[in-house]
């Protein structure tokens, strides 16, 4: 066919190449580092082969109507889909024999979800096909009710907590009421959120310039400034303590420079768009190394005098699971992994994890040194439906919802310790009383944000030690710690690379000026395939912080460490008063790898609504929602079409039903539907294009919003991103097991 690419030439010339045959669908792509990876068609259409530069293959087949009958994957694991009528999937079996049911009405609806081991999930609509009622796998009902255009306007509990919604004549909510608990909202001229008061008194003020952009973020007094060039790129955030920095990008629109608390920070890349070095300061440099499949197999960090200080080297088997690590600081650890590529074992000098899982991913049980953190987990998990009830000698107790409200560890002649949780309405955790009648109190920004956790006294009301936190958008940027042990107040500021933290500054500051410094320290942070912290390095190129984790991110660091950092996971923040990790919108238990309370979207992100992800190593959770794929070190807009299309279910090389090259970017419909507008004041357009989903039924919609936005009701700028979206609905349709948005760098 005609018109179709075969060559393109990025901004900074690197090459991609496609070779066609005669119906112009690609046969072997070529990136712009040589590597190739072919495909093979069906006379259908279909893609039934692909061949990765390294070699490997996975293949597809379909049936008469073009439905995707069996995937088999790299590592000749096989998966199988059934359907009925009108093309609906009934069941789906992975390659260790689990299988999923799926029911649909005669408006073909899905009805109901039956999970390995006979749980079922349902879903019950009114007649004008809306949700009224949604009852999870441990039988909990969750009932609708909608305003006569179809908005949502109420949800209720099996507590019978109800949270209603008020909308003004636009549309907009304006009040949310939870079980009692009210938070207001106002919005600007232009119809964006401009303030908005939680139930605890909590403000946010957000002013935008003339374009929509946030100027300024301030929560509580605390106040976030941020500055852009004329096309919109960020260029410079001051932090409410007075933390300054600002970036620069080369002609591509990628990040290659920052300056951070003073210090400067330069990355370089490779022609496909993958950090190959960092360069912080004159002494730190961390540098990378890839394979042909885009994935890091060398870490390296050199100090004062390009001396090593630490070097690191991964291993992968054919579907890109990671089966090896060898660490200059910790040895060499080997990783067994199941069919579906979750880690049973982990194998290194002096150390050994075991782990074993039932059908629906659950742990069955767990083992790891005894002399590590969390030793009294160890051993065999129970369970009742979905909820943990045991985990060795640690016992659990919950509410009516399934969120854990007692955490009891047994210890042999010595009184139990416990920690017991309260939750409101929106499942937030409000407070924690730890086993030494400690109560630590917690409050939320009506964004849900964590903006403080406050340790009260033995009255209940003083407050004795006070952490503050400042978010970047939804990426924790700064904390301060104030407490009669300390002098003056000391702050943390991170710096992040997407979810990758990068560097760490701490200031102490004056208690009477809160931008007043009288000390400062500055770390580079080394993170591993996923994002997490495992090495700070200080500015004379010496390592002030190393870990030591299990799989799942029970953690213990070197006792000669000079320095800390609380990050755990992407997203994740580590509470010593609990031993849990804050992930924003549910609190983690390192200990089990579940969360506290079920994923608050149901069903949709993961068939396990407790679980944390299905391997650490390649899989993430930033906000407590959804797991997905963490980010590339550099990705650009290439990788993440794919990944985006691949998690949507358009396969590989796949082309466009339709392509519009300036579909107008415009804010939402119940804002007017106005024409979004450059510095310049040119409108802007965007690139959107169609797919047709191998199930021959639905169309996927991939959009590419390279200028970034603000998305109504979030702080903070939004950078590049791509969307792929559901084509009955492109402005906010979401596709499960997808991700709201795909960043990459420009």
């Amino acid at each position: 066919r005609a018109g179709l690419p075969l060559q393109i030439t990025d901004p900074l010339g690197a090459v991609t190449r496609y070779e066609r045959d005669t119906f112009g669908r690609p046969v072997a792509i070529t990136d712009p580092t040589g590597a190739v990876t072919r495909l093979e068609w069906t006379v259908e259409g279909q893609l039934s082969r692909r061949t990765a530069p390294d070699g490997t293959t996975e293949t597809w087949t379909y049936d008469g109507e073009g439905n995707c009958t069996s995937h088999t994957d790299a590592m000749g694991g096989v998966s199988t889909f059934e359907y009925t009528h009108f093309d609906l999937l009934t069941a789906r079996t992975g390659p260790d024999g689990v299988r999923y049911e799926f029911d649909h009405d005669l408006e073909l609806r899905l009805t109901k979800v039956t999970n390995p081991q006979g749980l079922t999930w349902t879903y019950d609509y009114d007649e004008a096909g809306r949700l009224v009622t949604e009852t999870d796998f441990d039988d909990r009902a969750l009932t609708y009710t909608y305003d006569a255009a179809d908005r949502l306007a109420s949800r209720a509990n099996v507590l019978g907590e109800v949270v209603t919604f008020e909308r003004d004549e636009l549309g907009r909510v304006v009040r949310k009421d939870a079980a009692g608990q009210v938070t207001t909202y106002a919005y600007d001229m232009t119809d964006q959120l401009a303030q908005s008061t939680g139930p605890d008194g909590t403000t946010l003020s957000l002013l935008r310039d003339r374009y929509g952009r946030v100027r300024s973020e301030t929560v509580d007094g605390r106040e976030l400034t941020y500055t852009y060039d004329e096309l919109g790129r960020r260029t410079g955030r001051t932090t409410p303590t007075g933390a300054t920095t600002t970036w620069s990008y080369d002609e591509a629109g990628r990040r290659t420079g920052m300056v951070a608390s003073g210090r400067p920070i330069d990355f370089t890349y490779d022609v496909a768009g993958r950090e190959l070095a960092r360069h912080i300061g004159e002494t730190v440099t961390l540098e990378h190394e890839f394979d042909e499949l885009g994935r890091l197999t060398t870490q390296s960090v050199t100090g004062a005098g390009s001396r090593t200080v630490q070097h690191r080297t991964y291993t992968y088997r054919a579907d890109g699971n990671l089966t090896g690590i060898d660490d200059q600081l910790s040895g060499t650890r080997r990783f067994d992994l199941d069919a579906t590529g979750r880690v049973t074992a982990v194998h290194a000098a002096n150390w050994t994890e075991t782990y074993a899982y039932d059908s629906a991913g659950n742990q069955t049980s767990a083992a790891w040194p005894e002399a590590h953190p969390g030793g009294e987990a160890r051993g065999a998990r129970e369970y009742s439906g979905t909820r943990i009830i045991r985990a060795g000698n640690v016992r659990y107790e919950h509410d009516a919802l399934g969120r854990i409200t007692l955490r009891q560890k047994t210890r042999l002649s010595r009184k139990p310790e416990t920690w017991r949780y309260e939750w409101d309405a929106e499942d937030r955790l409000k407070s924690v009383t730890t086993p030494d009648g400690t109560r630590w109190r917690y409050t939320y920004d009506p964004l849900s944000r964590r903006t403080a956790k406050l340790r009260l006294a033995a009255d209940g009301e003083t407050v004795a030690e006070r952490i503050d936190f400042t978010w970047d958008g939804t990426t924790l940027c700064e904390q301060t710690t104030t407490s009669p042990q300390l002098p003056n107040p000391v702050t943390l500021t991170w710096e992040h690379q997407g979810l990758r933290p990068i560097a760490q500054t701490e200031r102490i500051t004056a208690a009477d000026a809160p931008q007043a410094e009288i000390d400062s320290r500055f770390f580079a942070i080394v993170t591993d395939l996923v994002g997490t912290p495992s090495e700070l390095i200080d500015e004379q190129g010496e390592i002030a912080w190393h870990t030591r984790s299990t799989l799942w991110g029970t953690t213990a660091w070197a006792a000669n460490s000079t320095a800390y950092t609380p990050l755990r996971f992407p997203g994740q923040y580590y509470d010593p008063e609990t031993g849990l990790h804050y992930n924003y919108f549910r609190h983690y238990d390192p200990e089990t790898a579940r969360y506290l309370t079920p994923d608050p979207l149901g069903l949709a992100p993961a068939p396990n609504p407790a679980g944390y992800v299905r391997n650490p190593h390649t899989w993430v959770d930033s906000l407590g929602l959804s797991p997905g794929y963490p980010e590339k070190v550099g990705r650009g807009l290439d990788e993440t079409k794919a990944l985006a299309l691949r998690e949507a279910g358009i396969p590989e090389g796949a082309e466009p039903l339709e392509v519009n090259t300036h579909v107008p970017a415009t804010t939402p419909q119940w804002q007017g539907s106005k024409q979004l507008m450059t510095e310049n004041h040119e409108p802007i357009f965007y690139r959107e294009e169609v797919y047709e989903h191998p199930n021959g039924q639905d169309l996927i919609v991939f959009q590419d919003h390279w200028f970034g936005h603000q998305k109504p009701g979030e702080p903070g700028y939004q950078p590049a991103h791509v969307h792929v979206r559901p084509y009955e609905d492109t402005r906010n349709g979401q596709i499960p097991g997808c991700e709201e948005h795909y960043y990459y760098d420009r």
